[in-house]
Order: C-alpha cells, then sequence, then structure tokens
C-alpha cells in the first residue's frame, strides 16, 4: 500500500540514483513538503524550523565595506592585513602565540567547503604522489565528491580508526560534525597525528561545537581551549604538516552571506615552511581566490575590529547547541536514542542506527534527516521549542532507532 512514507522514500532512491546525495537528497524532499521538519540541514537552527539569524556583526561590517572599499572599482584583497589577520585567526583558535610563525594562512572563496577543496589541491601541489583520499566512515559526502572532482580514489576507515596507507592523503574532522558525533580522547588522536607520514587535512567546520554543553558551568574561552587541546594541539605536539580548513560560517552564523573560509597551514620544518606558501598562492591563483569578494573583506574586517562581536555572535550558537543537547538528553532517555546524548557524543549532529523502513516511515511523520544505509543522521538544532512537537519527534525517532 502506497503511502506518503513509501513514495518519498522511493523518490528518495530515484534521486540518488539521479547522483545526488544523501545530504542534498534530504534538502530536496524537505523543501518539497511544507509540513516538512528539517533534521538534515548542516546549520544551526533556531528551534522553529528556521535558520539561526545571520550574524549582526558581519552585517555591519558588510555595510561599512560597501560604503568605503568596494566604492573603489578595481581588483582588492586583504594582502596588507594577513599577519594581523593570522594572529586574529590563532587567537580566535586558541593556538599558542609561540606557534605562529609556523603557520601560514589563507583566504579560500566559498567558505569552509573552499577551504577543505583548497586544503586537497595545495596537499597534491606539494605531494604529487597522493593517489588516495582517506577519509572515515560516515564522513561529509561532498569529500568523495571532491576525490572525483579532483581525480582521486577515496578509501573509507572506519569510525575513529587511524587514516594510513601509501600514497594517501588522510582528511580527518577536528571535530565531530557530519560523522556520529562521537568524541574521541586525546590519546585517540594523539594516535593519529604520530601515524601520518607526511601532510593531513583537518575540516573544522565547527569550531568549539563539540563541547558546547560545557558553557553551562564553563567559559567560552574554556570550551575552545578544550576544543584546541583535544583537537589540534596533538598534531603540533607530534610535528605533524598540516592544513587547517576552518568555517566561519557555522561558528559565526553568516550562512546567507557566505564569506571565505580559512585555511592554515601548519609547518614544523624547513621543507614544509618553503612549500606551503608557494602551493597556496599557486593554488589560490587557480581557483581564483587571489581577489576577493566584498563579504569576504568585510569578514577581514570584523576579524580585525570587532572580534569581541563575533565572539558573541559564536557564543549563541553555542549556546543554541547546548539548549538542544540538554532537551535531546531529557527526550531520549528511557529509548534507543539515550545512548547518542551520553557525553560520549557532542555536537550539531548524531548519526544513529536505525530499523529497515525507517525512512518511510519518519518521512510519513514528515521529518527529514539524512539517511545512509542503516543510519539516519539528524541535526539536534531541528528539535522544535514547542514541547508537544518535540516530544513527538522524539517519539516518532527512538520507535526507529537500534540501540548502539
Amino acid at each position: 500500500m502506497k503511502t506518503f512514507g513509501t513514495e518519498t522514500a522511493a523518490e528518495a532512491k530515484r534521486l540518488l540514483a539521479s547522483g545526488k546525495d544523501a545530504n542534498q537528497i534530504s534538502g530536496i524532499l524537505f523543501q518539497r513538503d511544507q509540513a516538512g521538519r528539517n533534521y538534515g540541514i548542516g546549520i544551526i537552527l533556531d528551534g522553529r524550523g528556521k535558520p539561526a539569524k545571520t550574524s549582526t556583526t558581519l552585517l555591519r561590517a558588510a555595510a561599512k565595506e560597501l560604503k568605503t572599499g568596494s566604492a573603489l572599482g578595481t581588483y582588492m584583497n586583504s594582502a596588507k592585513t594577513m599577519t594581523a589577520l593570522k594572529s586574529a585567526v590563532l587567537a580566535w583558535q586558541r593556538i599558542p602565540k609561540k606557534f605562529a610563525d609556523r603557520f601560514h594562512l589563507a583566504l579560500p572563496s566559498d567558505a569552509g567547503t573552499g577551504a577543505v577543496k583548497t586544503a586537497l589541491q595545495a596537499a597534491m601541489f606539494m605531494d604529487s604522489n597522493i593517489a588516495t583520499l582517506g577519509l572515515e566512515a560516515l564522513s561529509w559526502p561532498a569529500y568523495k565528491t571532491m576525490a572525483k572532482v579532483l581525480r582521486l580514489d577515496s578509501r573509507e576507515f572506519a569510525l575513529g580508526k587511524t587514516v594510513k596507507g601509501r600514497g594517501l592523503l588522510p582528511i580527518y574532522q577536528a571535530g565531530p560534525h557530519n560523522s556520529t558525533g562521537l568524541l574521541l580522547r586525546r590519546d585517540e588522536v594523539s594516535a593519529r597525528a604520530k601515524a601520518a607520514r607526511g601532510w593531513i587535512v583537518l575540516d573544522r567546520a565547527y569550531s568549539g561545537l563539540e563541547y558546547a554543553s560545557d558553557l553551562a558551568s564553563s567559559s567560552y574561552d574554556s570550551v575552545m581551549r578544550r576544543s584546541y587541546k583535544n583537537q589540534i594541539e596533538p598534531f603540533i605536539q607530534a610535528q605533524t604538516p598540516f592544513l587547517l580548513a576552518i568555517s566561519p560560517t557555522k561558528s559565526f552564523g553568516t550562512f546567507a552571506l557566505r564569506p571565505c573560509g580559512l585555511l592554515l597551514a601548519y609547518c614544523p620544518d624547513k621543507k614544509s615552511m618553503s612549500a606551503a606558501p608557494t602551493a597556496f598562492n599557486a593554488v589560490m591563483r587557480a581557483r581564483g581566490s587571489a581577489f576577493e569578494h566584498p563579504i569576504t573583506r568585510a569578514f577581514v574586517r570584523a576579524m580585525l575590529e570587532d572580534t569581541d562581536g563575533l565572539r558573541r555572535d559564536h557564543q549563541r550558537q553555542l549556546a543554541r547547541v547546548a539548549a538542544a543537547e540538554r532537551g535531546w538528553k531529557r527526550l531520549a532517555a528511557g529509548t534507543a536514542l539515550e545512548g547518542a546524548f551520553n557525553g560520549r557524543y557532542g555536537g550539531l549532529f548524531r548519526n544513529i542506527r536505525v530499523q529497515s523502513g525507517a525512512a518511510a516511515a519518519l518521512y510519513g511523520e514528515h521529518l527529514y534527516p539524512v539517511f545512509t544505509p542503516g543510519r539516519c543522521r539528524l541535526n539536534i538544532t531541528g528539535l522544535p521549542i514547542d514541547a508537544k512537537l518535540a516530544a513527538a519527534d522524539a517519539a516518532a525517532l527512538g520507535l526507529q532507532a537500534l540501540v548502539g
């Protein structure tokens, strides 16, 4: 018997066959359903199904930029401010000043996605032996797409395991986001750093969000320091050269404006110190990122002139994630979802094991997480602030979830 849920699940299969990935399919199906509730999108939601408000800090900086610099009618970039900007980025990420001279900074267009792609291209520029992109299972689907576009093979490794192999470029998520939300211990991250035999890529799309719930008892500074200590410091201590791709959109709420991404190269030796700036210059020039959109220059202005405003924007994003985690922890108690909110997981997403037929069942309830075989990934900020709706959604998801 055909139902709304089964027909939607069938349409999802057709979209998959057409070349759409799981994230895209969730978005397409949600947009077609006026009664739909969005659990698939990769941005922070406000509890009413809408994206969180755009950063007022960047809006102010953008207005100022359009009135001043953008009126000149010529190519422009932030080259003159890169030294100061690098200091500001390192300070935001809580990377100690003593390491500043070991880092190079680039501003790729297209936000965090552009930063990741530029990182892959820079690594390939510096190491012609790279033939395969090594990634964790359940990672962001776009990694495989990027690998195809760059004519790389891709190889999956079990979640939480070390990615290694000959001719392989590892990409790790420096803070869980498009996976299960599993929080690795520091010693597990250190093992990855020590196993590296060349450049690696760290994708840091959601800075600090994995420890958002700490805000209940800790400061913003403590949250960011903890994130640095667990996600970045082990690679510095191991003297592992890495490319750190950072997204400002998720941290500051700038999705609609979409400024540049931030790409840091950590260079522990003379060889990497010489290679990284050459690679950055070549790839940025080839990608058309050498000159910048006004919104990127506005973001640079904000990073240099209004760090307090951006900090407040980031804190609001963290607070929203923390509130959603509290809601889920309460509603998941005693259900198969409980383990996903037990402190071993954090951040914006949970990727839970589900029963056969879960897609049709949840589509039938007008819920749109991201489905992959045997799993559904949900954006926890999709949980409505309306108590009845929240309870109904959690119950529906709990019925389809499997323990573990």
